[in-house]
């Protein structure tokens, strides 16, 4: 009989619990936000999260067939297509830190799809050009956290933004188990 380790469960159950946050979170978007931007954003994010999520915890399998590859790439596709929106329309309303926020959160999305895409090893420079891109970017969306923290016009704000943070921590982790020869699939121990 296996069994999956207490750890491995435990940080299934927070993973999980995270992303039903932020799926609840879309939904008081939806029903808070004065503007259909906001809420706009949020769902495309939830949907490209979906992606990623499946994506970098089968990093170390094959596609299952040609329209796994290409759904992959539509839905990746449709996301990024109306976050890009989402983003055009903060700057139109002069929403400079939601601009600032999707922008820093696109470039962390950049250098996860090159970690993930791109073979090499990460040894030296290229590890350090990725690790001092993705520092950068975190900091400045820590930056927006904290200012929505403060701010506090709309808490959801606030909230929406450090449970992004907190997702985006377990896809590093995905991603970081793969480049470390370690895989998702749970380890497995016999009784």
């Amino acid at each position: 009989m296996a069994t999956i380790p207490l750890a491995k469960q435990g940080f299934r159950l927070f993973k999980w619990t995270v992303y039903g946050l932020l799926v609840l979170n879309t939904y008081f978007f939806l029903r808070t936000e004065e503007t259909l931007t906001a809420f706009l954003d949020s769902a495309a994010w939830v949907m490209l999260l979906g992606v990623m999520e499946y994506e970098s915890t089968t990093l170390d399998q094959d596609y299952t067939g040609p329209w796994e590859k290409r759904l992959l790439i539509a839905a990746n596709l449709f996301c990024y297509s109306v976050i890009v929106f989402a983003w055009v329309g903060y700057i139109r309303e002069r929403d400079w830190v939601d601009a600032v926020n999707a922008t820093a959160w696109l470039g962390v999305c950049a250098v996860l799809i090159y970690q993930i895409y791109v073979p090499g090893d990460y040894d030296g420079w290229e590890r350090r050009a990725v690790n001092l891109a993705k520092g950068m970017l975190y900091v400045t969306i820590f930056g927006c956290a904290v200012w929505w923290m403060v701010d506090a016009s709309n808490p959801l704000d606030a909230i929406d933004a450090w449970l992004w943070l907190v997702c985006f921590v377990v896809i590093e982790l995905n991603v970081f188990g793969f480049e470390h020869g370690e895989t998702s699939v749970p380890e497995t121990v016999k009784s």
